[in-house]
């Protein structure tokens, strides 16, 4: 696949720039770029190799996206020992999208659970565990209980010493049903900013149609980590003001980011995935119609149809991350040759 032949000039010459050498110039701090390790797709068919790749490209911490709270591991390895491969790597795991159970009718199942999540997280030295998506319930009286479970799950995890919080996407950006307060702006309201914050994940916040900067001027103190990303390669698109996102983030006082893509798609693929997404908001506006057990069930049918993985070949896995470390890379030269990147 080629990948060059859709890149505006402006990302070819970043490009060129961060080939030649990924030392920064004498007497300048070298930038803290972050990957969100989602990113590597088929990462697992060559983890050394992959890792490899991105010391080269200069990401220096690294957000991973493959513990399995099942098995208390990270690719098959103690979380510990994940952590030091990372580390002969130059790179510092300093968070982690996971999942656990998260059921307001049994608080202390779901707190037995992500005490698992955290003491793992804490061997391998992580700062934040983020939540990466819920389907949030249909009302306000359910969505409190749902924000007073984030806050005793926080609460947990700040006893030992991890930060958790919650990464959007652009359902959060939807009004609460029958009611002018869109989802995220209540789940600010009624999270405890000691125990939980939030990643804004700028992509989703724009395809919500929401301006990221107006939204970290508005909680300078709620979004303490961000994930870069755009339609593909960052910076490609030209939809985004990077600049804009990155001065604010600085000035609310945080430094902590990671480049996030999706897998490589076409525009026919594109457009069949925003077809899938609204048909599936479709079905869970209808089961929320149905009130009750039907409504739940509904949404938990929409959770597992949504974290289903596909299955590949190991030609298929090692085409997948020959073609993400292509984007990884021209994302990684484009954040470089940015003076708004620290």
């Amino acid at each position: 696949m080629k990948i060059l032949s859709r890149i505006p000039s402006l990302v070819l010459v970043a490009l060129l720039i961060a080939s030649t050498s990924c030392t920064e110039a004498p007497g300048k701090t070298k930038k803290q770029l972050g990957i969100a390790t989602y990113s590597v797709k088929g990462l697992e068919s060559n983890l050394e190799g992959a890792f490899e790749s991105l010391q080269q490209n200069g990401y220096v911490v690294m957000e991973i996206a493959n513990y399995n709270a099942d098995e208390g591991t990270v690719a098959g390895y103690s979380p510990s020992d994940y952590a030091a491969l990372a580390e002969k790597y130059g790179m510092d795991i300093i968070s982690s999208h996971a999942r656990a159970k998260f059921d307001v009718t049994d608080v202390e199942g779901t707190l037995a659970a992500w005490a698992k999540v955290f003491d793992d997280h804490k061997a391998m030295g992580t700062k934040y565990v983020v939540f990466p998506m819920n389907r949030w319930a249909n009302n306000n009286e359910q969505m409190k209980l749902e924000c007073d479970l984030m806050n005793k799950v926080g609460e947990a995890a700040n006893k030992r010493g991890i930060k958790f919080g919650y990464h959007n996407h652009s359902r959060e950006f939807e009004n609460i049903p029958e009611t002018d307060q869109r989802i995220l702006d209540f789940l600010i309201a009624n999270t405890n900013p000691e125990n939980v914050f939030f990643q804004m994940d700028v992509f989703w916040v724009t395809v919500g149609g929401q301006d990221p900067v107006v939204y970290l001027k508005k909680y300078p103190n709620r979004f303490k980590v961000l994930h870069i990303k755009d339609d593909y390669v960052v910076g490609e698109s030209g939809k985004i003001d990077y600049n804009a996102i990155f001065n604010q983030f600085y000035e609310n006082g945080h430094e902590d980011w990671f480049m996030e893509m999706e897998e490589y798609m076409t525009e026919e693929q594109r457009a069949q995935m925003k077809a899938r997404m609204e048909q599936m908001r479709n079905r869970q506006r209808e089961s929320a119609q149905q009130g009750g057990e039907g409504a739940r069930a509904g949404q938990d049918g929409e959770r597992r149809r949504s974290f289903s993985r596909p299955q590949y070949t190991p030609e298929e896995e090692a085409e997948r991350l020959k073609t993400a470390l292509e984007g990884i890379s021209l994302s990684a030269a484009y954040l470089r040759a940015s003076d708004f990147v620290k």
